[in-house]
């Protein structure tokens, strides 16, 4: 795919309608989201792992609500992230963000019921006819082991030119060290800074030792996302000090080639609203310079998941 230089994506960026609530006033390149979730609450199965009680998420989050937000803060590009396991969501958030592929160029599903089962192939299949199917999320394990079921299918995953974001909890960043290895053609992506939770206390040796390890694979990226999700205790802290040992060490690791921009959005509402998530990213990356915030918010997300250039939004774009 033929990149654009960063200079000329700076230069669309500034084309793009100012908006209230945006994060900031610099200029930068039109950002691409890589982590935005939606779901109907009213579905069959609906959102499984929200209480009922949660005032904040317990309520359908749709392109309705979703597209004026990316449109006040500068998102020319979304990927969607399935939320939950649930198998027909893959197919639903294909159908629920069709109506504008400018803007959601992307969908993550989620296949971690079938991997390394008969089932997988036929699905995964089917899900690939749509191009905008660039990948799907583990984020949940059937098997204690890795089987060689479980490798045939994420092979066929990297020959098929898709992706796998993983949720680590079930997975290990031992797994994916091993996976990284065994596979280097697939496209490996760590939600969450590997689902790290932050209590402002120093990182732990031992899960450094591991992200340090994982980050060796040049075919392993990593989200800069969900920070206020991090967060022990919420809500979260705005001040970047409190994010910055965890994304000094993603830095160090992965470098401006292999870090990507995700809002966590709208798990990110219960500490804050979209804005004040950007604007956190930003005051750790601008200080990094116009070229690296360029990768992070543009070039590396449209490489790692082979997602369109698009066109910068204009005036009109994303109404709902």
């Amino acid at each position: 795919m033929r990149s654009t230089p960063v200079v000329l994506l700076s230069l669309l960026f500034c084309l793009l309608p100012a908006g209230s609530g945006h994060a900031g006033e610099s200029p930068g390149v039109p950002i691409v989201d890589c982590h935005v979730h939606l779901w109907d609450i009213g579905r069959p199965d609906g959102i499984y792992w929200i209480r009922k009680d949660d005032k904040v998420l317990y309520r359908s989050f749709l392109p309705e609500q979703h597209e004026p937000i990316a449109k006040a803060n500068g998102v020319g590009g979304v990927v969607v992230v399935q939320a939950g396991q649930f198998l027909p969501d893959n197919q639903w958030n294909l159908d629920v963000t069709a109506h504008n592929k400018r803007l959601y160029r992307g969908v993550v599903g989620n296949l971690s019921p079938v991997i390394g089962t008969d089932a997988f192939g036929p699905l995964f299949e089917k899900l690939c006819q749509d191009k905008r199917y660039v990948g799907y999320r583990l984020s949940g394990r059937t098997q204690e082991t890795l089987t060689e079921a479980f490798f045939r299918d994420l092979e066929r995953t990297a020959e098929m030119g898709r992706t796998v974001d993983f949720l680590l909890d079930k997975y290990t960043l031992d797994d994916v060290s091993e996976i990284a290895r065994r596979l280097p053609k697939l496209k490996i992506i760590l939600d969450h800074f590997g689902n790290l939770q932050l209590d402002g206390q120093p990182l732990d040796p031992d899960w450094v030792a591991k992200m340090r390890a994982a980050a060796k694979y040049p075919n392993v990226y990593c989200k800069v996302s969900a920070l206020f999700g991090r967060v022990r205790e919420q809500p979260a802290p705005r001040d970047i000090a409190f994010y910055k040992p965890v994304i000094d060490l993603a830095f160090e690791c992965f470098g401006e080639d292999r870090l990507v921009y995700g809002s966590d959005w709208p798990v990110s509402e219960t500490s804050g609203d979209y804005a004040a998530v950007l604007q956190l990213v930003r005051d750790y990356f601008d200080a990094k310079g116009p070229e690296v915030t360029g990768k992070l918010f543009h070039a590396n997300a449209l490489r790692f998941y082979g997602i369109p250039e698009g066109e910068a939004p204009t005036a009109t774009d994303n109404e709902p």
